[in-house]
């Protein structure tokens, strides 16, 4: 049986054709890596209404990364799944993290920036997004969440920033105070396992 709402769905892309062609340039600026999916309207696979997958840069950031960042999280960005919705630009994209598996634990604790279901909390209201906005506001929000969460894993933080690490500096002496040196910090109880997904 068809799905009735996959039929009737207008895509955003038709609607708003200015704005996809906006989104692919400042994408292809900021992530040259992220690859571009065209709307599934069969609905079987992960991007009904388009989105983008790939590696995100490992720092995108207004300021000189600090020593010991690819100790922490590796020589690899952050791998995403960026996926828009039917109301795009209206509704911000959900990304989900590829490249680090969040655990059920991590999903039901606000501390993580990870909502059930493994889809990445990265506006702190509601009003948080708002539709002029760059896509690569929220995608640039998501390389910070990748280290912070490298820096929750080895129990440097207790709770990710509410502003986030790609306005908020200060964290970033932490990636060098619990990687240069060799000295990382045990991993806090009940959050075990690899950073990074096998």
């Amino acid at each position: 049986m068809t799905n009735p709402q996959i039929v009737d769905s207008i895509f955003w892309q038709d609607a708003e054709p200015a704005r996809l062609q906006r989104d692919r340039k400042e994408i292809s600026e900021f992530a040259p890596h992220l690859l571009y999916q065209e709307p599934d309207p069969s609905g079987a696979g992960e991007h009904i209404h388009g989105g983008w997958i790939g590696e995100l840069p490992l720092w995108p950031f207004d300021r000189l990364a600090p020593a010991g960042l690819k100790e922490l999280v590796g020589s690899n960005g952050l791998t995403v799944a960026v996926m828009y919705s039917a109301a795009h630009p209206m509704v911000p994209p959900t990304i989900f993290p590829v490249s680090v598996e969040p655990t059920p634990y991590e999903e039901t604790q606000a501390a993580w920036h990870v909502a059930p279901g493994g889809s990445l909390c990265l506006l702190q209201s509601d009003g948080g997004w708002h539709p002029e906005a760059s896509i690569t506001d929220l995608i640039a929000k998501a390389a910070g969440w990748h280290i912070e969460y490298a820096l929750m894993k080895h129990g440097a933080i207790q709770e990710m920033s509410v502003r986030g690490i790609v306005t908020d500096p200060s964290f970033d002496h932490l990636v060098t105070q619990y990687m240069r040196g060799g000295h990382e910090v045990p991993e806090s109880p009940g959050m075990g396992g690899s950073i990074v997904a096998n």
